[in-house]
C-alpha cells in the first residue's frame, strides 16, 4: 500500500494522495513528480506541475510498483498545476519481492537472505565434467 498522506489542494478542501513519478513513454521524455489523488478500477487521476497530452503511453512509479497506461485528459486547474486522468493497461506491483527472489536465484543474496544452490550447482558439475573428461 502506497504511503498516504493528507494534503491542501488549491481549493482548500483535504483530500488524500501519495507521492508517485510519471515518465511519458513517447515524444520528449520529461519525468514529473506527481500526486495520485484517486485511483478506481482503470482510471487513476493525478496533479502534475507539467502537462501532458492526451493519447500518450506513460509509465506511473509508485513504492514498489509500476503502471503502465495512457493519459485520458489534462486540464490545467490554476497556473503551473495541471490535474491528468490516465487509464491503466497494465500493474507490475511487488518489485520489491520480485528484485529480492532475482537476486537470490542469482545467487548475489544480501545478509541474512537464503541465496539459491543453484550457481553452486552449476560449479560442482563443470568439476565433474572436467574429472571425467566431458
Amino acid at each position: 500500500m502506497p504511503h498516504m498522506e493528507e494534503l491542501q489542494p488549491a481549493n482548500s478542501e483535504l483530500s488524500t494522495g501519495w507521492r508517485a513519478r510519471l515518465l511519458p513513454l513517447q515524444g520528449p521524455c520529461v519525468a514529473a513528480d506527481i500526486l495520485v489523488t484517486n485511483m478506481a478500477s482503470r482510471l487513476m487521476t493525478v496533479r502534475s506541475a507539467t502537462p501532458v497530452a492526451p493519447g500518450i503511453p506513460v509509465r506511473v512509479d509508485q513504492h514498489d510498483a509500476i503502471l503502465l497506461g495512457e493519459v485520458i485528459a489534462c486540464r490545467q486547474e490554476s497556473p503551473g498545476e495541471y490535474a491528468l486522468l490516465i487509464e491503466m493497461n497494465e500493474s507490475l506491483s511487488g518489485l520489491h519481492s520480485l528484485r529480492k527472489l532475482v537476486t537470490a536465484l542469482l545467487g548475489e543474496a544480501r545478509d541474512g537472505e537464503p541465496a539459491h544452490p543453484l550457481p553452486q550447482a552449476g560449479k560442482r558439475r563443470r568439476e565433474l565434467g572436467r574429472r571425467t573428461g566431458s
